[in-house]
């Protein structure tokens, strides 16, 4: 479970709709939004933000807008997050359910990989207010939120799917 007192103040900001967004209320309970997802991955560790008082891990990423791929709204995320250009690559989707005291969101998941270069982890510049940091593999897959994530940090041949309940 995924409670308010566990996201970061940015990702929190970021579940509010913002213009051409693929985010639904369902009702003023429920909401579903189609979001990109994107691990960035150097020397078998992944980038993640990491809160301090829950351990929750989360890679960048955000809603997909409307008339937007999935992929251009993961390059979007990680160029608006870390300054950085790079060319995702679609590795899987997840749908992800997920409750807040007040609220139970529905979210479907386009997973993007990218494996960064020396020179472009080097060139990383955070947008103010975020702070990330490199974990291993093994300890991002405890920490991930959802933790299905961890399923995609390797390559692998297919897109896969999954259920993240």
């Amino acid at each position: 479970m995924l409670c308010e007192l566990c996201l970061t103040e940015k990702r929190l900001m970021m579940l509010v709709q913002e213009p051409n967004d693929l985010r639904f209320q369902v009702h003023p309970q429920a909401k579903f939004d189609v979001r990109a997802a994107v691990l960035l991955v150097h020397a078998g560790q992944l980038l993640a933000t990491v809160n301090s008082a829950s351990g929750i891990a989360l890679v960048p990423g955000g809603a997909v807008k409307f008339g937007e791929t999935a992929a251009e709204a993961a390059a979007r995320e990680v160029r608006e997050e870390l300054k950085l250009n790079v060319v995702p690559q679609l590795v899987g989707i997840v749908e992800s359910f997920w409750q807040q005291p007040e609220r139970t969101y529905q979210q479907l998941i386009m997973v993007h990989r990218v494996t960064l270069t020396d020179a472009q982890k080097a060139g990383l510049v955070w947008q103010k207010g975020l702070e990330g940091e490199w974990l291993s593999f093994a300890k991002a897959a405890r920490m991930l939120q959802p933790r299905s994530l961890a399923r995609f940090l390797t390559s692998g041949d297919a897109i896969c799917h999954l259920i993240d309940r």
